[in-house]
């Protein structure tokens, strides 16, 4: 059994885990998750009947989205964020805001999961409110 842990211990990993995402930072976020980590994206744009979603695995496939992101989106702004802090999970809302790779305008709310395995993050499951699909 894990030990349970401390909020602060939490926001410190979430500090590291916020700034690697958003400076596309390899070690920051490293640092903050477990080896076999996954960003369960549940939204994409689908050509047939399968189910939406996608699932990221590991540092190299989750760069490559922020990566992508941050080279073809414009304007982005996140606001309202709030976190919740369990011993096994941290519960993230914001709204996000920007213009996508096509052009278009985007604002969704948005809720992300983040199941602690070790004192890390496991996984990120992003859920989004959005008016289409990018």
């Amino acid at each position: 059994m894990t030990e349970p842990s401390t909020t602060s211990s939490l926001e410190s990993v979430m500090a590291d885990f916020k700034r690697g995402f958003a400076k596309v930072d390899r070690e920051a976020l490293a640092r903050a998750v477990t080896e076999d980590f996954q960003w369960q994206l549940h939204w994409h744009r689908s050509a047939g009947d399968e189910p939406t979603g996608r699932v990221l695995r590991g540092l190299d496939e989750v760069m490559a989205e922020i990566e992508r992101r941050r080279d073809t989106w414009s304007e982005l702004r996140y606001v309202d964020m709030e976190e919740r802090y369990t011993d096994d999970l941290i519960v993230q809302t914001f709204v996000v805001s920007g213009v996508d790779g096509s052009g278009r305008r985007f604002h969704n709310a948005a809720v992300d999961l983040y199941p602690i395995r070790d004192g890390r993050i496991a996984a990120k499951q992003t859920y989004w409110k959005q008016h289409g699909a990018f």
